[in-house]
């Protein structure tokens, strides 16, 4: 499988949307999304001679070994690695000398310079397309930037705050102006669990969304039948909820959910949601519990969020 899915240049100037698929091996989703997604590009002009794109979209697989092996990864998370000292670290070694996931991080920071530089983009926007092992996973997550949550609130699906400081090391913490060199916008989408083809549907709707709101596109340019999904799904989900609480699974130990959890399923103090090493694991508190883990692979067993009213 190539890394790059697909590449569309539009007629008019713009920014440059990096749009990166399968960091995690076992979520092919978002993959089957770009490649119809560029698909749809292609007829679009022909279909409707109205519509304009302005600057360019590339899709990227994030790690090509673990999506051939349909796994979460190798021998690491892509998604946990993107340090600044680490990636520094990766772009001044020979890439030659880089093994499996280190050079899969070499290979989509790469591409991501290389295009800035040919497009001569002055805005980066990345979206970060994931799903989950458990069900109802659809929602955004948003840094502390105003215009990723703007941006993640528009794509119709709850918006996820506070989640980057119980996680290190995700493409959201690297993307930045500091580190791009041009003013870059982050954000990352949940389209559900990981075999559902409705998630391909919901990863093209996030997109389409995505490119309305940085007014790539026009609204009426490109009809988004999909987009009636998530605005359904994320009927009877809160709007923007905060993480209070996240339970680390370290390596070398067992971890086993207990069946039946979904996202955003409220979870009493003191229930019991899993065994790590045997011995029962508790809610702390109550709340709506997130991205309850049901794979091998991963270190982080659950999260617990509270809804947030104002924001």
């Amino acid at each position: 499988m190539n890394r790059i899915i697909g590449k569309y240049k539009g007629s008019e100037e713009g920014p440059l949307l990096v749009i990166t698929a399968a960091m995690h091996g076992n979520e092919p989703a978002g993959v089957k999304a770009l490649d119809l997604l560029f698909k749809m590009l292609e007829v679009e002009p022909v279909t409707n001679p109205d519509f304009v794109y302005k600057g360019e979209i590339l899709g990227l697989i994030g790690n090509v070994q673990a999506y051939n092996s349909e796994k979460r990864f190798i021998f690491k998370d892509i998604n946990r690695c993107w340090n600044v000292d680490f990636i520094k670290a990766l772009l001044t070694a020979e890439e030659s000398s880089l093994q499996n996931e280190d050079h899969e991080i070499r290979q989509v920071i790469d591409h991501i310079y290389a295009e800035i530089e040919m497009t001569k983009a002055r805005k980066l926007y990345l979206l970060n397309l994931h799903t989950t092992s458990s069900d109802n996973g659809i929602f955004c997550i948003a840094t502390d930037i105003k215009e990723s949550i703007r941006i993640a609130h528009d794509i119709h699906a709850p918006v996820i705050l506070g989640l980057m400081k119980d996680i290190e090391g995700t493409t959201l913490h690297y993307f930045t102006e500091t580190n791009m060199g041009i003013p870059t916008v982050a954000v990352a989408f949940e389209g559900g669990q990981h075999n559902d083809p409705i998630s391909v549907r919901r990863c093209i709707a996030a997109v389409i969304n995505v490119m309305r709101a940085i007014e790539v596109i026009s609204p009426e340019h490109v009809e988004n039948q999909h987009d009636r999904i998530l605005q359904e799904y994320s009927a009877s989900l809160p709007e923007v909820v905060e993480v209070i609480y996240k339970f680390p699974i370290e390596d070398n130990h067992t971890w086993q959910m207990k069946p039946g959890y979904k996202n955003f399923q409220k979870v009493k103090k003191g229930e019991v949601l899993a065994m790590y090493d045997g011995k029962e694991v508790c809610s702390p508190s109550e709340g709506l519990i997130l991205m309850p883990l049901y794979q091998a692979q991963g270190s982080d067993g659950f999260f617990l969020v509270k809804e947030v009213i104002e924001w």
